[in-house]
């Protein structure tokens, strides 16, 4: 029996699956005693399970053809798989001992993708994003729940359920607790000693002409964010004034902030967990870009407000969205949140006898005027 230390590996799954057997100290590879070890037959069976979560094997798949030089399709071998795909680090392995050791335990068989002929979820999502994008910017804008999907990418309304279902399993609807202050800017005010709530409200829908990252012209949001410099920023001024709104209670938001890692090939998440979490990370990147104010600002932004109207409305389990938390691309130190609040929601406006019983959602803590110093960014 050949015992294999954690430290000789550098990825940190394997580091924390070796640890976890409790093996003694002592490595038959690199000989030392400063790490604990495990049985490398063991630790072959968990990297083989680990990889046949994301390959297969070609002679289970793909078709062979002789006078074709043998599998149609990509290939690797073990030693290329290891090596070349994935970039496993030995850093201890000066003279090959364990990678060679390695290679002759796992399966000895030619590898493939893990289905040939479909794309891999992620991939599949990332297409299906792109496909999503072009036909809400240059095809419709509605009514698209019937455009059928093909087999390798997803539909414009199961791109939307997806983005919703792996939202809710990768933890990111989450809750802004009581008490968070948050500041909307204006530019278009005057100075004066006093500021009323009214003046950082959500903008009345008859004013509210401009296409926004989330929100269409005629639908009013309530963008705020989470210093009085960032919200300066994000209106692209050096000074304005800010109003400062504190929760009055926990607000339900889809908290694209600080987004899971992806996990590694070698952890014990499902396949499904990490394709799903690289496809979230490309779908937050892509909505986040900053998109100059111009004659494509509407066009460019329609991606995100399509997504923003159909998370609105879906049911998280038992909840609602009250908005979207996201990070500010033009100042790192902040971040923001839109809320899908209207007056009443800010206690702005007499709310109707139906809505009596649901409790504002901020209240006004006052307003100041602010000017950037230079290195403010």
């Amino acid at each position: 029996m050949a015992l294999v230390c954690s430290s000789c590996f550098d990825d940190p799954d394997i580091r924390s699956w070796i640890r976890e057997q409790g093996g003694g100290r002592g490595c038959d590879f690199c000989g030392g005693y400063d790490s604990p070890t495990c049985d490398l037959e063991c630790l072959c069976d968990y990297i083989t399970s680990c990889l046949r979560k994301y390959w297969g094997f070609a002679v289970d798949q793909l078709p062979y053809e002789t006078r074709e030089g043998g599998y149609q399709g990509v290939t690797w071998d073990t030693y290329d798989l290891l090596l070349e795909e994935i970039g496993i680090g030995l850093p201890r392995d000066k003279e090959d001992r364990l990678l060679y050791a390695l290679i002759a335990e796992l399966p000895s068989e030619t590898w493939c993708d893990f289905d040939w002929l479909r794309l891999d979820e992620d991939r599949a999502l990332k297409l299906g994003w792109d496909r999503f994008c072009s036909i809400v910017k240059h095809e419709r804008r509605f009514f698209f729940n019937r455009m059928e999907e093909d087999d390798d990418s997803y539909s414009p309304q199961d791109v939307l359920n997806s983005i919703a279902s792996l939202s809710l399993d990768m933890g990111l609807i989450r809750n802004l607790p009581v008490g968070l202050t948050a500041w909307r800017a204006r530019t278009d005010l005057k100075p004066r000693s006093k500021y009323h709530a009214s003046d950082f409200g959500p903008p009345p829908p008859a004013k509210s002409l401009q296409s926004n990252r989330m929100n269409p012209p005629g639908v009013p949001m309530l963008y705020l964010a989470s210093t009085a410099v960032g919200a300066i920023h994000e209106v692209k001024a050096r000074s304005g004034r800010v109003g400062r709104w504190s929760t009055l209670r926990p607000l339900n938001v889809l908290d694209l902030r600080k987004l899971p890692a992806v996990p590694g090939i070698f952890s014990d998440a499902t396949r499904f967990k990490r394709l799903g979490a690289r496809f979230l990370r490309k779908f937050a990147q892509s909505i986040m870009q900053p998109v100059a104010r111009d004659d494509r600002a509407h066009i460019d932004y329609l991606p995100s407000q399509v997504v923003t109207e159909f998370l609105r409305d879906y049911k998280f389990g038992d909840m609602k969205l009250d908005g979207i938390a996201y990070g500010s691309v033009v100042h790192p130190r902040s971040w923001n949140v839109v809320l899908f609040a209207n007056n009443a929601d800010m206690g702005l406006v007499e709310r109707e006898w139906y809505e009596l019983k649901v409790p504002r959602w901020m209240e006004f803590r006052g307003g100041k005027s602010v000017h950037l110093e230079v290195d403010s960014a």
